[in-house]
Order: C-alpha cells, then structure tokens, then sequence
C-alpha cells in the first residue's frame, strides 16, 4: 500500500536528481564557456600579430616606393631638358579634346619641345551635343586641317559654337602635321562624330594620334587601332608623354597600359 513517507522520499529524490543535475550542468557549461573565451582571446591575438606583421611589411614596401619614386623624379628632372628642349621645333600640332579635359603637362610638354600649336578644339560629351552631329566631323576635319571650312559646313557648326558645346580655344591657317584626338569615357563620345573625323583624317593623309587619360575605364582608343592609328592612353603621366614625343618624332604602335596598347613606351628618337 502506498504511503505518505514512500511518496516524500520520492520527492527528495527527485529535487536531489535535479539539483546534482543542475550543479553537474552548469559546472560542465563553465568550463565550456571558459575554454571558448580561451580560444577566442588565442586566435584574437594570432590575428593582430599577424596584423602587425603585414602592416611593417607594408610600410616597408611604401618607404621603398617612395624611394624609388623620389630617385625616379629626380632622373626625369635631370633628363627632360635634354630630351624635350626644341624635340618638336619644325612640328605643327592641332589638338582636338572630347568629353574630356586636356592635362596641363600635356600642353607643358609640347610648349617646352617647341611645337607650334595651330589649332586647340573642345567637344562637350555626347549628351551636351546633341543628337543632329551628322558631317560634324568631317567640317572640324576641314577646320583642323585647313584653317577654314565650307559654307555648309560653317552652318553645320554655327549652332554648336554659338551653345558653346563645341569651343575653338586656338585656330590659324596653319596646316598641321599631326592631330592629337583626346577622348573621355567611350560612354560620353559621339562615336559617329569621332569615325567621320578620323576617316577625314586618313583621306586627307593627316596623322592623327589617339590620346586617353589612364583614368578612362571604357576606352574608345581600340577603334583608333583597328584603323591603323597610333594611340596613347596614358598621356598623363611622364611615361605616356614621352611615348608621345616619340611618335610625333616619327615612331607609331599602340601604347600605354590598356586593352588597345602593345608596348608600355614607346621607344626613344631623341638625339
């Protein structure tokens, strides 16, 4: 027969069972947590002396490229007069920049080698222009290589010029020996405009030379290639303007450090 104490013993059992299970548990669960933090602190501090260590590297590689660059700058100080002073002398150059700007050592370049800029033209991006460019560069061929234009094709650009898209900085009658074609992002050029303008260029048997920043991502100087033009797409930096030099002094290729390049510089003609 069950009895009031057999049922109190079986009470105390029970809370006994539970609380050794709960003092077993949480001491099991202590040392668990424990060991965690343990690790997790160790894989912490592997992590930041690893950090440490790839963080002097990197500074040792920067202080070494500064070095370099510093020793690098005082070369092409020392060169440049030597190679660029008077290099373009009996050079005429028309200068033709789209959707972009023209860098400032760019100009420094061909004032110091003595070339005679006889015409600068700015395009305003594709956007800007307008969709009616049809001839638009075949008559700014004509103005680049001839100093004037038809009467047609002064009315095919007196609407731009008066809206300021397109801007005549520098124009004399001067015929030039070479056009330097500066463009901006592909996405922002009248591609139509630029294909009439340099096959104008190939019937009127002037060279023309493709120039890009090496900033631009979407290059367009890759249609300039397939037509047999030579192209710089670095011409903001001192390797790009030498490869410049160059190929005003009679080299051609494709240079620079993008998709239509072949050679990084051009080789030097100097003397």
């Amino acid at each position: 027969m069950f009895r009031l104490r057999d049922h109190i013993v079986s009470l105390v059992a029970v809370f006994l069972a539970l609380g050794l299970g709960i003092i077993i548990g949480t001491g099991f669960s202590e040392d668990m947590l424990v060991t965690q933090q343990r690790l997790l602190i160790e894989q912490l501090t592997s992590d930041f002396q690893l950090m440490r260590q790839e963080r002097s590297q990197l500074q040792a590689n920067i202080q070494a490229l500064t070095r370099d660059l510093s020793l690098w700058d005082q070369y092409h100080q020392a060169l440049y007069p030597h190679i660029v002073a008077g290099a373009l002398n009996d050079k005429k150059i028309a200068l033709i920049y789209h959707a972009t700007s023209i860098p400032q050592d760019l100009l420094t370049l061909l004032q110091d080698a003595q070339a005679e800029l006889c015409s600068v033209i700015g395009i305003a991006e594709k956007t800007v222009l307008g969709t009616e460019t049809k001839n638009v560069g075949r008559a700014l061929a004509s103005l680049t290589a001839a100093g004037s234009c038809s009467e047609a094709e002064e009315k095919q650009l007196a609407d731009f010029l008066a809206r300021e898209v397109i801007t005549i900085d520098i124009q004399s009658a001067a015929r030039p020996d070479t056009l330097l074609l500066l463009v901006g992002e592909r996405q922002a050029l009248d591609q139509r405009m630029l294909t009439e303008l340099s096959q104008c260029c190939r019937q009127g048997s002037i060279n023309l030379v493709g120039l890009e920043w090496s900033s631009i991502k979407n290059s367009w100087l890759t249609e300039l290639k397939k037509q047999g033009f030579s192209t710089i797409d670095n011409v903001d930096t001192v390797f790009g303007q030498y490869s410049l030099l160059s190929v005003l002094q009679g080299s051609s290729g494709n240079f620079g450090i993008k998709q239509a390049a072949e050679e990084f510089i051009a080789s030097f003609q100097g003397g």
